[in-house]
């Protein structure tokens, strides 16, 4: 792991250990909720962090004028980036299951078209075959029905559409976090490669990139036409 990739999950683990940790494992949404300001506070604080996560923007291969799902968008941190991506004929949708973090999220300013969502990523709130590409960065390893959501990626996408998976560390450096977090995302994981091409092709998807070093985990499937 490279030494920005440690310095930002110390202060992840020391940030988790200062707050609600007692929530009851499966309670994600609880969990995150009380996590919410003090991950604002992390993410705005580590320049470094920040500046490796728009870095890895341009892997995501978006289009000027694409329909965007920030999957388990957060407290909106990635969603400027998008917009200014997707340029003004775009548009960008942020989905989350925290309150909390989306109340963050809806507090900034945007020089785009944006709209949140609350909801479960396994029952998005949008119509079938309405989004050109889905990004879901950071959140992938904390979802329990990892295939269930690929299927929902592949229902909201358009044919020809692509979702993006995106961490800023690897499946065994993420996993291992996460570990250390405890509380509600203890048990979770990070999959490797050869998993992740066996969920992509499980849900329908043909596989287009899979990474997975540790200090960048991109993981990129295309919906067929047909």
């Amino acid at each position: 792991m490279g030494r920005l990739a440690i310095v930002f999950s110390l202060l992840v683990v020391l940030t988790l250990l200062s707050i609600k940790l007692y929530v009851k494992e499966g309670d994600k949404e609880a969990f995150w909720d009380s996590w919410a300001r003090d991950w604002e506070e992390a993410i705005q604080g580590d320049t470094d962090e920040m500046d490796r996560m728009i870095k890895a923007i341009p892997l995501f291969e978006l289009r000027e004028g694409e329909t965007v799902l920030d999957a388990g968008c957060g407290t909106g941190t990635l969603i400027p980036f998008l917009l200014k991506e997707v340029g003004r004929g775009g548009r960008v949708y942020g989905l989350d299951i925290s309150q909390e973090m989306l109340r963050i999220a809806r507090q900034k300013h945007y020089d785009g078209d944006v709209s949140f969502l609350k909801g479960d990523i396994i029952e998005i709130p949008l119509p079938s075959e309405s989004m050109d590409r889905i990004i879901c960065f950071r959140t992938f390893s904390i979802i329990d029905d990892k295939i269930g959501v690929l299927r929902e990626f592949f229902r909201v996408l358009k044919p020809s559409g692509v979702v993006v998976i995106c961490n800023l560390l690897g499946s065994k450096e993420e996993t291992v976090l996460l570990k250390e977090i405890g509380g509600a995302i203890a048990n979770d994981t990070s999959p490797g490669v050869k998993e992740m091409e066996q969920f992509f092709l499980e849900s329908n998807f043909t596989p287009v990139e899979l990474l997975d070093s540790d200090t960048l985990y991109i993981m990129k499937a295309r919906k067929p036409l047909q």
